[in-house]
């Protein structure tokens, strides 16, 4: 286990938001002195910034001041080059004899085109989304006509390159073009109209099967509720990998956070514990041979299990006689409802009289150790049950 001395743990949902918030406590500090520097534009995405400043400014003096403000934070910079800048996913280009921006696609050198093959066997509308979002992107980014029109011929190339029909791609720019500029002439009447109320219907992705079966579907709605707008969403099958096992078996010992059930064989007791180490591990401590761990384990291991367990298990042999692992948890709280779920269970199962479910108890077995008298002189409802603090 580690603790987390600064920032965010790596992947953390909650990294961007401290990131922004950071960044904003930057700005209302900084910007001042920034200004001052000369810096006449500041733009910024989460923790990528884009700035315009005088040409007389020094960047060597703008980063030492922004350096400066958290010794853990360190900015770099990119400055133009001919005139391009990229930003995101945006390549920026100065225009000085028109005074203006432009903008189009920017794409790294390490970007390959790979898409979703055309042959694969997923849905249509996965298909079509691949070659639209690259359509949306380009009529929002690109600023002219020129950059627009390049951008579709390399959208062309890149789904030739994974062997979408031409006709196809040809298709989707054409009703990306449509509904771009239909979303520019919009009036307010049309904004006004009534909206449909959305709802969603998953099904399962066979084939043209499930196509037929939407259009089905989207047929009989609309004529019993107009006022309905469905949609459908598929979920594809499992893949061929789901049913074939790669990875060997894990023994029933060297599981862990697991809850268990072990049974003597001689007698009807049962004890329901759980553990979050290997099963092992806590079988020996509840008394079994040693001899069940390997060698690579056989360290450092706890001499106050037995003790407890023979407390509660004079005339039981093995504990690892008549084993089942019940189920598998990763949370405590999981493990805790599932044990003590079995542990009900298994008293309408048995009845209260014919044997005794060991279970666990608000005792802290380090102090059962420390003065066993005590232990002694519960009342003997509590003399058959053992603390499971043990993890």
């Amino acid at each position: 286990m580690y603790i987390q001395h600064n920032g965010v743990a790596m992947g953390s949902p909650l990294a961007p938001v401290i990131a922004d918030i950071f960044m904003g406590h930057l700005e209302e500090t900084l910007m001042e002195q920034l200004k001052m520097i000369g810096i006449h534009h500041w733009y910024r995405f989460v923790d990528d910034t884009f700035v315009l400043m005088n040409p007389t400014t020094n960047i060597d003096d703008v980063l030492v001041v922004l350096n400066s403000f958290h010794e853990s934070i360190k900015f770099t910079r990119e400055v133009e080059k001919k005139n391009s800048l990229s930003f995101l996913d945006v390549m920026v280009c100065r225009v000085p004899e028109r005074s203006k921006f432009e903008t189009k696609i920017y794409r790294k050198s390490t970007y390959t085109g790979l898409l979703t093959k055309w042959h694969s066997f997923v849905p249509m509308e996965y298909k079509k989304a691949t070659i639209v979002n690259m359509i949306q992107r380009a009529l929002k980014i690109c600023s002219n006509y020129h950059y627009l029109a390049s951008e579709f011929d390399r959208i062309r190339k890149i789904g030739k390159a994974n062997s979408y029909p031409l006709s196809f791609i040809e298709q989707r720019i054409a009703i990306g073009l449509n509904k771009y500029m239909q979303n520019r002439t919009k009036t307010n009447t049309q904004e006004n109209l009534p909206q449909k109320q959305k709802i969603y219907f998953e099904v399962p992705y066979i084939g043209n099967t499930t196509e037929s079966l939407k259009k089905n579907l989207k047929r009989i709605v609309t004529k019993c509720r107009p006022d309905i707008d469905p949609h459908f969403y598929t979920k594809t099958l499992q893949n061929v990998q789901h049913f074939f096992k790669v990875k060997d078996p894990i023994d029933k010992f060297m599981q862990s956070d697991v809850v268990y059930c072990v049974k003597c064989k001689d007698c009807e007791d049962l004890y329901v514990g759980k553990t979050e180490r290997q099963l092992v591990r806590r079988l020996i401590e509840h008394g079994s041979p040693k001899q069940l761990l390997t060698d690579t384990i056989h360290k450092q291991l706890s001499t106050h299990g037995p003790l407890v367990f023979n407390i509660i298990n004079e005339r039981n042999t093995n504990p690892t006689t008549n084993l089942t692992i019940i189920t598998t948890a990763t949370t405590e709280n999981d493990k805790q409802i599932i044990k003590s779920e079995n542990n009900t269970d298994l008293q309408v199962q048995s009845g209260d009289n014919s044997s005794t479910i060991h279970q666990l108890k608000s005792y802290d077995t380090f102090n059962l150790l420390k003065k066993p008298n005590e232990f002694n002189t519960l009342d003997n409802q509590y003399k058959h049950m053992i603390v499971n603090n043990s993890k």
